[in-house]
């Protein structure tokens, strides 16, 4: 999809869930965007997140020693530091620290973006616990584990449906 159609979908889809867009002229310039959203924290202070040109997505915080943090996915990266000076003048050491893998496409920062929110801020509640038949267990044997029904599965396949079901 191309990345102006997918920014416009989801900013969209952001304005309907009550997302306000508040960059300032200057952020803008920069190609920083910035959404809160249509409630506050616990502690009574706005919730901001940013995405920036540079390929990262992050949580602004209004209080506390950090100013935001990255919500980027990450991965286990390692680098060789050589050393300039000491008795090991020339060696390499290896350092090995946690990377984030920036997002490429503007729409793509904001899908993403998007689907975090959804997922931590707005997850759905159940309103009712539902009634188990063989039908609903016969569901979840397709698509959780793969299965043809329920009583095609194995013992302990069957006592993990049913774990699940109680919790």
């Amino acid at each position: 999809m191309n990345q102006a159609k997918k920014y416009r979908k989801y900013y969209e889809a952001l304005d309907l869930i009550g997302c306000k867009h508040v960059s300032t002229p200057r952020q803008i310039k920069n190609g920083t965007r910035v959404f809160r959203l249509p409630f506050k924290d616990a502690y009574n202070h706005d919730i901001d997140f940013a995405i920036y040109e540079s390929g990262y997505v992050r949580r602004l915080v209004k209080l506390g020693y950090c100013p935001c943090y990255q919500i980027n996915k990450k991965r286990k990266g390692t680098r060789l530091i050589k050393v300039q000076s000491g008795p090991h003048k020339g060696y390499y050491y290896k350092l090995r620290s946690n990377e984030r893998i920036l997002i490429e496409g503007n729409g793509d920062r904001l899908e993403y973006l998007f689907n975090y929110i959804m997922r931590n801020y707005f997850r759905a509640k159940p309103r009712f616990s539902r009634k188990i038949d063989m039908e609903w267990l016969d569901f979840i044997a397709k698509w959780q584990y793969g299965e043809f029904g329920f009583e095609s599965c194995d013992s302990d396949t069957k006592d993990d449906i049913l774990k699940k079901l109680q919790q």
